[in-house]
Order: structure tokens, then sequence, then C-alpha cells
């Protein structure tokens, strides 16, 4: 019997989000005959930790994690408690950088990066050695395992539009050129990240991300729904977390003008996100006077029942990778109105299996007005998708583990 690839996941947490959902859904389908498979996590927790597989050993950093959970509220808490609590020195690393950041505002995410990549250096390596080492959520993840991991194979996982918004090419191109395999999740990304950074092009290759559609359907099935029962106009949801780059803060303006003549309607987002952020759209709720209508329901283990009974799914968000729930939405033959994101075209098939909208308030408003104004559209929709094929596209899984043994 063959000796057994020893490969190491590097991760941050398993939050109910796109990437957690999308590993689950490689791993799930592993051959783990072949593989003996190690996830590191910088918090070993979240909604999904209990969704990963048995066979699978976690470990989760004894330091550093806060480091990889960091927001712009929680940054200077976690840099203190991580080094300058150890080493009051490390303030005199630091302080360049917040001159920087201080002078120059277009480019606060680049320092920011840079004082993060600087500070992760100073982490201690992971202990042990592997045949292959994957960076599935990409970014933090792929520098700690550039210059901390010792691995024969390092590959790393791209979700998200490189070009929007702006990444540090001097910063990440060192760091792609120490990979030697660039997974991107979509035709969109792959392309974006070749035009940006042509020097890797070679080592980029496109794997989409793995959905069951059984699972979904058989999750959708069981669970809480929507609890307004009662309510018979039309629901509108939107599963995303709340932030900027999703663009919930298009949604109240967009609802006060859909509902000033009467309509009927009412707009659920299931996720989570900053207490500040959540806040503000509560803010914007009331002052847009629709805060009866849009309701916030929170992270959700099992989001598909409330996908299941909607009747339009939005993904307004202002820039993507390729999101996986509109790859959900579109298992369960749901209306779809996207964005103008990078993969939108390919994910919707330009236009035919969803209605694309400009990016913006007044897109999204004029998006919306189509769909609720046309049932007969909505309903092309739904056939259209229903005659996609269904089941587990194993060519993604087939590939990695190719990779993994080349």
């Amino acid at each position: 019997m063959s000796k057994k690839i020893k490969l190491l996941f590097l991760g941050i947490t398993m939050n109910c989000a796109g990437t957690e959902k999308a590993f689950l859904s490689l791993v799930r389908n592993l051959d783990y005959s072949r593989f003996d498979v190690t996830l590191l996590l910088a918090e070993a927790g979240g909604p999904l930790y209990d969704q990963i597989p048995k066979e699978i050993k976690v470990i989760e950093m004894p330091e550093y994690g806060e480091m990889f959970t960091l927001t712009g509220a929680t940054a200077k808490r976690a840099i203190w408690n991580c080094y300058v609590r150890r080493n009051p020195f490390v303030l005199f690393e630091i302080f360049p950088y917040a001159v920087k950041s201080l002078l120059s505002k277009k480019k606060r995410s680049f320092t920011a990066m840079r004082l993060w990549v600087r500070l992760m250096k100073k982490m201690p390596p992971v202990p042990g050695e592997y045949d292959v080492a994957a960076a599935f959520w990409g970014d933090k993840t792929m520098f700690y395992m550039v210059d901390k991991v010792r691995a024969r194979k390092k590959i790393t996982w791209l979700h998200f539009d490189y070009s929007n918004p702006p990444r540090d090419d001097k910063l990440y191109l060192p760091y792609f050129e120490k990979c030697d395999k660039i997974i991107n999740v979509s035709k969109a990304v792959d392309d974006a990240l070749k035009a940006r950074l042509p020097q890797i092009s070679s080592r980029c290759e496109v794997l989409e991300n793995i959905i069951d559609p059984n699972l979904i359907w058989e999750l959708a099935l069981r669970g809480e729904s929507f609890p307004d029962t009662w309510f018979k106009g039309k629901r509108i949801l939107t599963i995303a977390r709340i932030c900027e780059q999703k663009g919930v803060d298009f949604i109240p303006p967009v609802l006060k003008r859909l509902t000033a003549d009467g309509l009927p309607l009412r707009w659920y987002i299931v996720g989570g996100g900053d207490e500040d952020e959540i806040n503000r759209l509560k803010v914007q709720a009331v002052t847009h006077e629709v805060a009866d209508k849009l309701f916030l329901l929170g992270t959700k283990t099992n989001p598909y029942p409330y996908l299941r009974d909607c009747d339009i799914f939005v993904l307004p968000s202002r820039y993507e990778g390729k999101p996986i729930t509109v790859e959900e939405a579109k298992i369960m033959y749901k209306p779809i109105l996207v964005s103008r994101y990078l993969s939108a075209e390919e994910q919707l098939d330009g236009g035919r299996l969803g209605h694309i909208t400009d990016i913006g308030e007044e897109g999204l408003f004029r998006g919306l007005k189509k769909l609720l104004g046309d049932p007969e559209l909505c309903d092309i929709y739904a056939e259209r998708l229903s005659k996609l094929p269904r089941g587990v596209n194993m060519n993604s899984v087939k590939r990695f583990e190719e990779i993994c043994a080349e």
C-alpha cells in the first residue's frame, strides 16, 4: 500500500461563509485512502466547525490566532495582545506604518496588509513537515503558509476579484511566485489575476467550488424558515455578511422606493457582521422609514429553508469572486438578481439564468422593479434553472488530488 500524502489545509475559523462552505464541500469528497489531512485553524470554532469530516485532524494555533480574525475595529487590540504586551519595542516597528496610514488614506489598506505581513514574520513556524500545504482561505493564510510552513508543494486559493478592491502587487507578487499553484474559483477571477500579474499565469488554474445540490435540497426541507408565516406579500432574501462589500447599504433606500406605492414587500438578510456595520444598517432602515420591512435574521447554519420560501434572491455586492450563495439560489430555481460583479455574467450565463444589474442603488431599484412587475420573466428564469445538470461536479476534486500527487 502506497504512503498517504500528508496534506495541510490552512484556515481561519469555520464561520457561515462561502469560503468555509466551499472548503467543506471539497473535503467531504476527498479520497482519504490517499490523503492524511490536517486542518490548521487560527481559531478552532465557528458555526460550521462541527461539520468538519471526522477523518481530518484539526489543530489550532496556540498563539497569534487573533491576528487572523482582526478587523479595523479590533486591530489595535489584537496587535497589543499578540505583540506589544510581550515586547513594547514593537511599537517602534509599528510607528512608521501608522504614519503612512495617516498620510495616505487611499493606500491605507496596502499599509495595513504590509504591517500585518511584517508582524506575521515574528510568528513561530508550523511544526512538522508536509507533502502539500493548501491555503484555502487565501490572503493571510497564503502569506503565513509561504513563510511559516514546510511543505514540498504549496497551493493557494483566490476566491475574490484580485483587482477590486485594488491589491498591493509589490506585496502579493513575491508570495504568489512562491506558490506552486494558484487556484482561482472562476474563469473571470482567473482572467483578472492574469491580466494584473501576467508573470504568474503559468501557475494559475481554475477549479470551481463544489456544491452538492442533493444536500442543499435535503437541508432546505428541514429547519426554521420565515417566522411571519401570515405575511402574504413578496419576500426578498439576501444571504450575505453585513458589510460594505455586499452592498447592503443600498437596500434601505431601494426598499423605500419600492414600497412607496403600497407594494406589500419585505426584505430579509441572513448573515452576521461587525456590530458597528449592523447598527449602521439599522439606523439606515429607520432613516428611510423601512425598519418594519427590513429584517436582519442573523447568522444561520442552515439558511436553505429561507431560500426555499423566498420569492426573489438578491445579491447587491460591490465586488465578488464567484459567490456560492448565487449557486445555491440557482440550485433552488429562484429568480435571482445580482449586481454586475466580476463573475456575474459567467454565473448567470450572460443574463439567461437571472437578472444582472448595475452596481448601486439605481441599478438595484430598476432590476427589482423589473422582476416584481414581470412574474412571467421570473417563471422563465426558474424553468431554465430547473433544466441545469444536477449532481456533484467531481472534476475539481479529482484535479485537486492530481495536483497534490504531481
